[in-house]
């Protein structure tokens, strides 16, 4: 069973814009005088993030990044991430990376650990996607980034990698010393579940030092996505946000069962095992140093066909991607209040 750091009603924000597809106003009447010359100043940043596509799995995956290209270029986003199981670095995705890079901005990317499917490395990857390298960091508008890959050597887990090593995480603390800005971090596994990063304690414990640096506003907040769940939470001044598939809720061999036609399931085998979303998901991030937020604008859709539960997942017997609280179609809304720290509230 998925631990929290928190039990689960303490974890789920008060802060909650309410039923996801709905966004609420995002500041009460007396903050809307704040100064013109302070938006001007330090206007807000926008970004879009998307997860867990999985091109090499869905048939529709095209279509999906090409509906989120199209509306983080219509919002106005300064820039777009996705955080991990996009697709395998083979030709026969280069059309589903022509839709992505169909968003004219800058455009990020972290490594899943089924980007490396089929024998492929992590440096095959980097190269396939054009990033940097597999961790890095980037500035925008006040803000600094973080970019980390949770695919090192090392662990206890068995299966995939699920570790941050040694060398990454020297070079996270030189990183967040070197950059004494509000920060956000993105990785694909989670850092506060137990189907995260093995030594996500330790990688946290590095995160909150930051906080205590002379003249650093700290981290601000984590996205993460792997584990197909929607929720958002605070621990130790850090939000830390799950971002929710783009595309399915994964239900096993178990539990196989035909959501769309005879031939789609014949060309895409691995989707019997899925429950996918009728429409692509993805939030759209607004970051307001002056106003002092975080909000996040997410979306509700609706299952193809069978939900887990009538495929015959057990609602008492939660194991790794599937939970009945937070393994829904959807991608919530939330606001969040950055805290007091430093240099945070401009």
């Amino acid at each position: 069973m998925r631990q929290f750091s928190l039990t689960r009603r303490q974890a789920i924000l008060g802060s909650c814009l309410g039923a996801a597809g709905t966004l609420l106003p995002s500041r009460a009447k007396q903050e809307r005088g704040a100064s013109q010359a302070a938006r001007v100043a330090a206007p807000t940043l926008r970004f879009g993030v998307i997860t867990d596509v999985h091109q090499d799995v869905m048939h529709d995956a095209v279509e999906r990044i090409s509906s989120f290209a199209e509306a983080m270029r219509d919002n106005g986003a300064d820039f777009v991430i996705q955080l991990g199981d996009f697709c395998r670095p083979e030709p026969r995705n280069d059309g589903f990376m022509k839709a992505w890079n169909s968003f004219e901005g800058p455009r990020y990317h972290v490594i899943g650990n089924h980007d490396m499917d089929g024998g492929h490395s992590n440096d095959e990857v980097v190269a396939y996607y054009g990033m940097p390298g597999r961790h890095y960091s980037f500035d925008r508008q006040g803000l600094h980034f973080i970019v980390l890959d949770g695919n090192d050597s090392g662990g206890t887990s068995g299966g995939y990698a699920r570790f941050i090593g040694p060398e990454q995480l020297e070079w996270l603390r030189a990183d967040l010393e070197a950059n004494p800005l509000p920060t956000v971090v993105f990785v694909h596994q989670p850092l506060d579940s137990s189907d995260g990063v093995d030594n996500r304690a330790e990688v946290r414990g590095v995160l909150e030092s930051a906080g205590r640096l002379e003249g650093h506003p700290g981290v601000i907040a984590v996205f993460a996505g792997h584990s197909h769940v929607d929720y958002s939470r605070l621990v130790e001044g850090i939000y830390y946000t799950l971002v929710n598939s783009a595309s399915y809720v994964w239900v096993g061999g178990d539990h196989r069962h035909q959501s769309y036609s005879a031939e789609v399931h014949e060309q895409h085998e691995w989707i019997e095992r899925t429950c996918p979303f009728r429409d692509p998901l993805w939030g759209l991030v607004s970051i307001d140093l002056v106003r002092g937020s975080i909000e996040i604008e997410g979306g509700v859709t609706e299952w193809v066909g069978s939900d887990p539960i009538a495929c015959g997942v057990d609602p008492k017997n939660v194991f790794w991607g599937w939970d009945p609280e937070y393994s829904v179609p959807r991608i919530s809304n939330w606001r969040f209040p950055l805290q007091s720290r430093g240099d945070i509230d401009g």
